[in-house]
């Protein structure tokens, strides 16, 4: 499973290199494929064994309600192959980087089954937009 947080750099062409501890877990776990969409002002970068377990569940929703299509149009048409070069990094597509506001200094989140990808600026200010959440969260789960 996923897990730190890792800053990095995407280049002017928009190659982001792959924190070796994450690349180390797709080894052990999975291949070298992931498949990254848009969400919630990031990117999700999910193992492809990951993303077609998301896909059964995906499959067995409503096809035609009005919810399901709007997640269907949001999420899957952003959704694009992205496989890590012998250099240890992906190549991110510019409508990609555009939504997510990727330009320089990128932060890496390990979230147990995928890896979210931020922009620093906007991640410093999710993180602190979370605070209190996260401790509420917390005490109502009982942890």
């Amino acid at each position: 499973m996923f897990r730190g947080r890792y800053e990095h750099t995407i280049d002017a062409k928009g190659r982001l290199s792959v924190p070796s501890r994450i690349r180390e877990t797709l080894n052990e776990r999975y291949d070298s494929r992931l498949v990254v969409t848009t969400y919630d002002n990031c990117l999700i970068a999910y193992p492809f064994p990951e993303w077609q377990k998301l896909e059964e569940k995906v499959a067995a929703l409503p096809e035609f309600q009005k919810d399901t299509k709007a997640f269907l149009r949001f999420f899957y048409s952003s959704a694009t192959d992205c496989s890590i070069d012998k250099l240890g990094r992906i190549l991110i597509p510019q409508t990609l980087r555009d939504y997510a506001k990727l330009e320089n200094d990128v932060i890496l989140v390990g979230a147990f089954r995928h890896i979210e990808i931020w922009s620093k600026p906007l991640w410093e200010k999710a993180e602190q937009a979370s605070q209190d959440d996260i401790v509420n969260t917390l005490e109502r789960l009982g942890l």
